[in-house]
């Protein structure tokens, strides 16, 4: 072998070895860029519901300047399956309100949406992770003095409903009721519970394990008639931002996130410690308040 070839073979392994892509190649888990270990940014942003338990709230972290971080059911299996991908810097993103979330995705502001619902992909600048990771049901809650079980919508000819808007639903909900059906839409468990127990309204929608999360919260469990109709599942997705620089590691967080979901069973067991975990926060807090109705 010539002097020529064995420097040139020299060059082009060290070409291919040195060379960003080719590191790139090697490596599946972020190192300077998306929380990585190199990383000198704010880190991997994600975002979801800002305050709905038992699927996520926000809590002050006092070892973190006192900023503030998602927890609940979603978060734990979301940050469990980033730090299984190496990533050790996550910034917690709160937005005023759902619209402003998705905003802030399909301008890249943020990497991650951990509670998505479907909307098109080619309007919302979201890459879905599929499939859905979890089918929260719809069902219709009402007063332990006057219940309501219903087989479909129709069965609420007539009545009047409320609804949460951090739930996200009133648009899937008001297209199916009957017309002469009316329904409020109000900031925040306490007002939908007080308007639900005070008679103004016959009926809420909500999620079970949302009510139930609130209602241990608020002392009101033994109030309420859980119907066991669903009238609507939602379907809750993970989505990248299709601006996001972290979009390259969908693949290896897919398989991350799905491998803490196999177990539905367990699944289950841990949305019921969360529901419970809320509970337990507000247990020094007084039941709530309320004029009960003349049933």
């Amino acid at each position: 072998m010539t002097l020529f070839k064995i420097c040139l073979g020299v060059f082009i392994g060290m070409f291919f070895v040195g060379s960003p892509v080719f590191a790139a190649e090697k490596s599946i888990y972020p190192t300077s860029t998306c929380g990585g270990e190199g990383d000198s940014t704010d880190g991997f942003l994600i975002t979801g519901f800002q305050e709905y338990p038992p699927f996520s709230w926000p809590e002050i972290n006092e070892k973190k300047f006192g900023n503030k971080e998602y927890h609940g059911f979603v978060p734990s299996f979301v940050k469990k399956a980033l730090n299984n991908m190496q990533v050790v810097r996550i910034k917690d993103l709160f937005f005023d309100d759902f619209q402003q979330t998705q905003k802030a995705m399909l301008h890249g502001k943020a990497d991650m949406l951990f509670t998505s619902y479907y909307i098109d992909d080619t309007k919302s600048g979201q890459d879905y992770v599929y499939p859905a990771y979890f089918g929260n049901p719809f069902i219709v809650v009402s007063r332990a003095t006057k219940k309501i079980d219903v087989n479909d919508v129709s069965g609420l000819k007539g009545l009047k409903g409320v609804v949460r808007r951090e739930e996200e639903v009133e648009s899937l909900i008001r297209g199916i009721l009957p017309t002469d059906t009316k329904l409020e839409v109000v900031d925040g468990p306490e007002e939908a519970f007080r308007k639900l127990l005070s008679g103004e309204v016959d009926f809420m929608i909500s999620s079970p394990y949302a009510t139930d999360a609130e209602a241990r919260r608020f002392k009101i469990k033994d109030k309420l008639h859980y119907g066991t109709k669903v009238l609507r599942h939602i379907k809750y997705f993970i989505a990248f931002s299709k601006l996001s620089r972290c979009r390259k590691y969908k693949k290896i967080f897919s398989e991350k996130f799905a491998e803490q979901l196999k177990d539905k069973a367990e699944m289950e067991k841990i949305l019921q410690k969360y529901i419970q975990k809320w509970a337990d926060l507000h247990q020094d807090e007084p039941p709530l308040e309320y004029t009960p109705a003349k049933d």
